[in-house]
């Protein structure tokens, strides 16, 4: 499948006069070559060399050859100056320092690259599967872990352990720092474990990475049942996310998605304070963001993958549950699979 990619990307600088592209951004690298690139590499497009050349240092050579095809070369570089030559396309995160180098009428290849990023081939998308599955399973050890541990347990410790067995299961590394929080913590979207103690609710969001490909699975747990307020907003955002899967296929707005869920909230739907989602690949959030607020009102194709992330933050707690899905012409599949606590 690489070589679609390569040869959709080839035509599009060809069709915008793009002699030369320079890729720097790892995720970027990782997804021509759908397998974790070295440490340090660039990736060039030579289009009027009709050749693409995996630069790495001497040092990265013998583990980099590897990811030498028909398609790819892969070679030391010496100069970044020399390589950036005649360049003329790069991405909108290239370093200002090394403007010097390349031409002054250079031109930005990161919608390109976003746009082609958003639909995942059927390899793609078995990677992030089999990421999510580490993830299901790391999750579901963290619930019955918390629920049946008879001695207090921090969320550091916790946190540990997820990430111990994501590590176990396969994943290089987790795909973002992992989420262990609890009690009045959990009103924070992205708040940080620390030693202190687990009591009341726990809010986890984690995910793992398989050849640079990504996952994310929230899922949270009601320790306390004597409050029922935990347990009132866990099931408005349950059935938030219900009907947002109801309505979730290819053709449908971002937009129309993002309000449906707000929708069935009712009067809770101002605390819920970022988008429903976002696509899910290389890096943790790609496009297409799943929100009201989207610039352009993108539609959802066949083949993106995307969370659905509906949350509810109070002052004093909050409730997050997301999954991982593959958008479907009638509907979606979904990649994570760990169990929905019902209350």
């Amino acid at each position: 499948m690489v070589i679609h990619k390569i040869k959709e990307f080839m035509i599009y600088l060809i069709q915008n006069n793009i002699k030369k592209a320079v890729i720097l951004k790892k995720e970027n690298i990782n997804y021509f070559l759908e397998k974790c690139p070295p440490t340090y590499s660039i990736l060039i497009f030579d289009v009027e060399r009709d050749k693409i050349i995996l630069k790495v240092p001497e040092m990265e050579y013998q583990s980099a050859i590897f990811h030498s095809t028909k398609y790819i070369s892969v070679e030391v570089f010496n100069k970044l100056e020399e390589d950036f030559r005649y360049c003329n396309g790069v991405e909108d995160s290239f370093p200002v320092k090394y403007l010097k180098y390349i031409d002054k009428d250079y031109k930005i290849i990161s919608d390109k690259l976003n746009e082609m990023k958003s639909i995942k081939n059927p390899d793609e998308i078995e990677l992030i599967k089999k990421s999510a599955k580490i993830s299901d399973k790391a999750i579901e050890f963290a619930t019955d872990y918390i629920l049946n541990s008879k001695e207090p347990i921090t969320e550091n410790q916790l946190s540990a352990e997820i990430e111990y067995i994501m590590k176990k299961e396969g994943s290089i590394k987790p795909s973002f720092d992992t989420i262990a929080i609890s009690d009045k913590k959990t009103s924070q979207p992205h708040g940080a474990p620390s030693n202190d103690i687990i009591k009341n609710i726990l809010l986890m969001d984690i995910g793992a990475t398989v050849e640079g490909y990504c996952s994310d699975i929230s899922r949270t747990v009601i320790l306390n049942r004597d409050y029922k307020k935990y347990e009132e907003i866990y099931n408005i955002v349950n059935n938030a996310k219900k009907e947002a899967e109801n309505n979730l296929k290819a053709g449908v707005s971002v937009k129309e998605l993002d309000k449906i869920a707000r929708e069935e909230m009712g009067k809770y739907s101002k605390y819920f304070t970022h988008s429903l989602g976002h696509g899910v690949g290389t890096e943790i959030h790609e496009s297409p963001s799943i929100s009201q607020k989207s610039i352009n009102n993108i539609i959802l194709k066949e083949n993106m993958v995307i969370t659905l992330e509906p949350a509810i933050y109070l002052d004093n707690f909050g409730v997050r549950i997301e999954d991982l899905y593959v958008v479907k012409k009638n509907g979606f599949k979904k990649l994570s699979n760990a169990r929905i606590l019902e209350y």
